[in-house]
């Protein structure tokens, strides 16, 4: 294993190039680039070696990996310790929003020697466009240990260069590559045309209050014209309420579908679904506020994207500090909303909360899915499930089959959250919370199990990311 300073050439293509050449000429397997100002961390060559040599037996028959990455601590000369960026698992999604590898990583030469010649045939500049072209054909695997120093901020500081490899990368395959914030990289997808239909399903019981601006903002203040919306009334009494679902449903875009039934958050969706004509379902609370109009677009962007199971938005709370940016398993033992509380413009854990990535699990407060993939899975589990971790238990049901969850901040909208169904620790409702918390629980191993966008070291009673 080789390690080398690109800088030492040219252009950082270039000086890869060479360096790749120099490893294959002495027979050398791996290379590990560094940035000036970046060192290796202690062991870091071993970590990789190791990483090689005890791949998990059920790997043994794929393909050898052509490119590993691995953590990262942040160095500055006032902090007595490294600040630790520890990383999620490979993310084809999230690897295009944020260059999370490059400055921690070692290259299987043979093919890293012939993407880097091809990059710099293209007029690449750096090491980040060669991750990218590496993984369109090739394994990627993380090394969950800490491999490189990097200086302070440094994960912030090339927006430029890798909104510039982005837009060489997917070409005329995106709509839009614009910069995003901290340094990120914020893509739209196509949309298909004809645009399919989304079946957008409410479920309210009375509140009246909170049905008509999520109503409304659905259909007066969301640009996606290919929308139908149904009304799931759990039971309504409120003469106001019943007299507006009424007076909605003069809309050829609106039914209203009766389930006067004890509350069941599974059941009424699951009814609901089966009554919708569109493609695609979303989900949307009663309590949701729309206030930006492509969020049902943003969504649709992602969800149209080959193996994609389910989208989530970014939900914010009335103060705009974050309700839910994705659904980390493991959390509490169970599943947690990541970076809750986080202030709207705060970085937060490395700008995690801002970009579309690969999630655990995102929430049914708004949740996307195909028609075929939510039937597939068997909807909502209404029998055990009834009202707690039911959002949870789908996501990883479509996983199970393949399928990837997908978090997208470019739909953002309000969360009044828990304003309608009451929160699930008050003394009414423990008793049925807890036994369905150990439904989840065994169902999942979430007492156990690690997300792979989470990390085994950070704090698993924390939703803001910590050691």
């Amino acid at each position: 294993m080789v390690t080398v300073l690109p800088e030492e050439f040219g252009s950082r293509t270039d000086g890869l190039c060479a360096a790749l050449r120099m490893a294959s000429e002495i027979g050398a397997g791996w290379l590990v680039p560094l940035d000036c100002g970046s060192r290796l961390a202690r062991h870091a060559l071993a970590a990789y070696g190791a990483h090689l040599l005890c791949r998990r037996p059920d790997a043994a028959n794929a393909p050898a990996p052509a490119l590993l990455y691995g953590d990262e601590g942040e160095i500055a000369w006032l902090r007595a310790r490294p600040k630790l960026w520890l990383k999620p698992q490979w993310d084809r999604r999230m690897i295009l929003s944020q260059d999370y590898v490059s400055r921690a990583c070692a290259l299987a030469v043979g093919l890293a020697l012939d993407a880097a010649e091809r990059c710099n045939e293209g007029g690449a500049q750096g090491l980040y466009e060669l991750v990218l072209r590496i993984a369109e054909n090739a394994p990627v695997e993380h090394v969950e240990r800490i491999t490189a120093l990097t200086p302070d901020g440094s994960w912030l500081r090339d927006g430029a260069v890798t909104l510039a490899a982005v837009r060489r990368v997917m070409g005329a395959s995106a709509d839009d590559i614009v910069p995003g914030p901290f340094g990120t990289v914020a893509l739209q997808f196509p949309l298909r045309q004809p645009l399919p239909t989304v079946s957008v399903v409410v479920a309210t019981r009375d509140r009246v209050e909170l049905l008509r601006p999520c109503v409304e903002g659905v259909l007066y203040a969301t640009d996606y014209p290919a929308l139908d919306l149904i009304i799931a009334d759990n039971d309504s009494v409120d003469p106001e309420t019943l007299r507006y679902m009424d007076e909605v449903s003069a809309d050829p875009r609106v039914s209203v579908v009766r389930w006067p039934h004890p509350f069941n958050y599974s059941a009424i969706n699951n009814f609901a679904a089966s009554h919708a004509r569109g493609e695609y379902l979303c989900l949307l609370n009663n309590d949701i506020e729309v206030i930006e109009p492509d969020w049902l677009s943003a969504m649709m962007r992602e969800a149209l994207q080959p193996k994609v199971g389910a989208v989530g938005a970014k939900l914010l709370y009335p103060d705009r500090s974050i309700q839910h940016a994705g659904v980390a398993i493991g959390l509490g033992n169970a599943a947690g909303h990541a970076h809750r509380g986080l202030p709207e413009g705060d970085p937060g854990y490395f700008a995690q909360a801002h970009i579309a990535r690969g999630a655990g699990a995102v929430t049914g407060a708004c949740l996307l899915v195909a028609q075929r993939h939510f039937h597939a899975v068997g909807g909502l589990d209404e029998e055990h499930l009834a009202v707690a971790y039911n959002d949870v238990d789908l996501c990883l049901k479509l996983r199970e089959r393949g399928l990837t969850i997908i978090y997208t901040p470019a739909a953002t909208l309000i969360h009044h959250e828990s304003k309608s169904r009451g929160l699930d620790f008050a003394p009414e409702h423990l008793e049925r919370y807890m036994r369905e918390l150990e439904v989840f629980q065994k169902r999942w191993g979430s007492e156990w199990v690690v997300d792979p966008w989470h990390h085994q070291r950070l704090n698993r009673a924390s939703e803001v990311y910590r050691t």
